[in-house]
């Protein structure tokens, strides 16, 4: 019996490459960019492959050992490198942040570093409010903490509800260093990438910077068949995402998450991955930087990462003693973190649970459309993509998975905003939504395509509207039967286009690349007054109606 086991394994160990060329064959060419893949099993590499081209521009292939922007999934190395700040006196996590920031004030100064670090602060966000305001400008140095100084508005209370947010992991970055005198990079290094050995790694807060071994990130072509190289539109990304790395160095990384033998107190890596739960009481996925869920049954530490040209998943299944990263520069058609979920499927397939129920299509087809409240003008879309069914938030330019509850209600899945319950019921002989976020419960109505007298009077809509909050400034233009806006900051201008949605409503998409970003404009009060911007990342954001449209 023994050796049959054994010898079975073996088999399985003997299959998986191949198993795993097929999966990612598509993009194992010479004309587009591509991936590189590290798995591992018992701290052991068992799969280690690079697909496609690093540069199109040079002609270089990617390799093993092509470094590449790792996004988001940096977050659990400033969380960790704080931890270990706060071993040495030097912070507390549930300080407010205006403890270590005195220039904070209001709203800005109340969350603590935890709240922060878990997306619980309820502040904006930085990056959110510079793609409105300036588009893919990158900003200076400086310019982050600039703009969120000046916020007076916010999402949410501090600890109320999560929502993603970038902008909190930059000022607790500034706080590490500010605490140190340091910068960012060398605490990173002097402290996590230099006592694994991770030479490879490094923190490269500018893609205006020569990082050298490193693809190049790069845009699908648009009309011209040419592709665009991707470049983040700051200056200045830090623990929010500016991590570069390998699969070796991130696969050394994923071993010693789980040895913890080389720092760290036991309390630290405790606090890791504890997460706090949400407003209903349900038990929260995200830590400080990495969520710990369950995927078909098996418990997994993971984060996804996401950069302008370049994407990645970072995976560590404790239960089934695997590792997996996935490194994208712009690979097209790839989802590193469907493929890392296909990984998975391939390499435990005898371990893991049926996959999770879905709702069928047809069972929600009454209900397909937009959503409003009456109260606050927020809206939510019920739509299929690719088969399933999807909640789209504020009209944002990626849908969430919907799963099906085993009490019947519609959940979210993997995402980067807290925890949604919906049902789908119906209100006075209509369609209509009670959704829980928050801990808030709210009835949401269908909104109905606008009747002829309700589409919008675009020459009573031109005019300049000011955030004063945000230090933006909106100008709409008429252009026939539609419009556009341009927004302005500090730093440059950013056009999107304008389509009514319903009554009081507007989508508005980038002029450049409709598909890149999604929001939606409120007018409470009529059409010639000032409206709110509500995005997925920004909430209730005010602005006046300044005066009519002119030169600028």
């Amino acid at each position: 019996m023994r050796g049959s086991s054994m010898t079975t394994i073996m088999d399985q160990a003997a299959a998986l490459p191949s198993q795993l060329d097929a999966l990612f064959a598509p993009w194992n060419r010479s004309d587009c960019p591509g991936l590189v893949v590290g798995v591992q099993r018992g701290g052991r590499p068992v799969y280690r492959r690079a697909f496609g081209m690093a540069s199109l521009e040079t002609a270089c292939a990617n390799t093993i050992t092509t470094r590449m922007r790792i996004g988001s999934s940096s977050k659990h190395f400033l969380g960790l490198l704080v931890l270990l700040l706060q071993e040495r006196g030097l912070l507390q996590l549930d300080n407010p942040i205006g403890l270590y920031l005195p220039e904070l004030t209001g709203v800005n100064a109340l969350p603590t570093l935890r709240q922060l670090l878990q997306h619980r602060g309820g502040t904006r966000c930085h990056l959110d409010l510079g793609f409105i305001g300036h588009g893919m400008l990158a900003a200076p140095e400086g310019c982050g903490l600039r703009t969120l100084l000046r916020q007076t508005g916010a999402n949410f209370p501090p600890g109320e509800a999560m929502i993603y947010n970038n902008g909190g992991y930059h000022l607790v970055s500034l706080a590490a260093s500010r605490v140190t005198g340091q910068p960012l990079d060398v605490l990173f290094k002097s402290h996590l990438f230099d006592p694994l050995g991770m030479s490879s790694t490094t923190l490269a807060p500018s893609d205006h910077v020569m990082t050298p071994g490193m693809a190049s990130m790069h845009l699908p072509p648009l009309v011209d068949g040419q592709w665009r190289r991707g470049l983040f539109p700051s200056l200045e990304v830090l623990g929010e995402g500016g991590i570069v790395s390998t699969v070796d160095d991130m696969l050394t990384w994923a071993t010693h998450l789980r040895s913890r033998n080389a720092f760290g107190a036991p309390e630290s890596w405790a606090q890791l991955l504890q997460s706090h739960a949400d407003g209903d009481g349900v038990s929260g996925r995200y830590g400080l930087g990495l969520m710990t869920i369950t995927y078909r049954g098996m418990a997994i530490w993971r984060h996804p990462g996401g950069v302008v040209g370049g994407a990645s998943e970072f995976i560590s299944a404790v239960d089934g003693d695997l590792d997996i990263i996935i490194l994208s520069n712009g690979a097209p058609g790839a989802s590193p973190t469907a493929l890392a979920d296909r990984v998975m499927d391939i390499v435990l397939a005898d371990r893991l649970d049926p996959p999770a129920p879905r709702p069928l299509l047809e069972d929600f087809a009454a209900w397909l459309g937009d959503y409003v409240s009456a109260d606050t003008g927020f809206l939510y879309s019920l739509e299929p993509q690719d088969g399933a069914l999807c909640l789209r938030i504020a009209k944002y330019a990626t849908p969430v998975a919907l799963i099906l509850d085993a009490d019947g209600s519609l959940v979210t899945g993997l995402s980067g905003i807290g925890t949604i319950r919906l049902r789908c019921e119906w209100a006075d002989g209509q369609p209509s939504i009670s959704l829980r976020f928050g801990g808030r419960e709210e009835r949401f109505h269908r909104l109905p395509a606008p009747a002829a007298d309700e589409t919008p009077d675009w020459a009573a809509l031109a005019g300049r509207y000011e955030s004063e909050e945000s230090g933006l400034s909106a100008t709409i233009q008429p252009q026939g039967d539609a419009a556009i806006v341009q927004f302005r900051d500090a730093w440059g201008v950013s056009d999107f286009e304008l389509t009514a949605i319903g009554r009081s409503w507007l989508h508005m998409r980038p002029s450049s690349d409709p598909a890149a970003f999604g929001a939606v404009l409120w007018f409470p009060h009529g059409w010639s007054s000032g409206f709110v911007l509500h995005s997925a990342r920004t909430r209730h954001l005010p602005f006046a109606r300044a005066g009519k449209a002119g030169p600028e």
